[in-house]
């Protein structure tokens, strides 16, 4: 496998999961807009826009997966629990307590293991 190639799929990866990420925090943020009865049709837009955003998550991890071992990227997923907790809190203002973020740290440990590995 040339390095491009490889280099290709890590991007793809890395794509994914902020692609996946951004998903997330717009479909909060869609549900909190359907909660309010004036708001509803304000949350099209958002709805449509995580559509997109999930639809293109799952196209590069099916890129990311042609070329990398899934035993591999599977767990380095779990860094989109890093950055959602982190787009979360930077976004939608939630408060996230020391004992997530410590949570958080570990996930991040152990994706730098198995990134480590490779």
């Amino acid at each position: 496998m040339s390095t491009s190639s490889l280099s290709f799929a890590w991007a793809s990866l890395a794509v994914s999961i902020a692609m996946g990420s951004f998903a997330q925090i717009t479909l909060k943020h869609t549900t909190n807009r359907l909660s309010v009865v004036e708001q509803r049709y304000r949350a099209i837009p958002w709805l449509l826009l995580w559509g997109i955003l999930f639809a293109g998550a799952m196209v590069f991890w099916i890129i990311a997966l042609r070329r990398l071992d899934i035993s591999i990227a599977y767990p380095l997923m779990s860094l989109g629990y890093v950055v959602v907790t982190g787009l979360a809190a930077i976004l939608l203002r939630e408060h996230v307590t020391k004992w997530r973020w410590i949570a958080v740290g570990l996930i991040t440990c152990g994706a730098a293991m198995v990134a480590g590995s490779v």
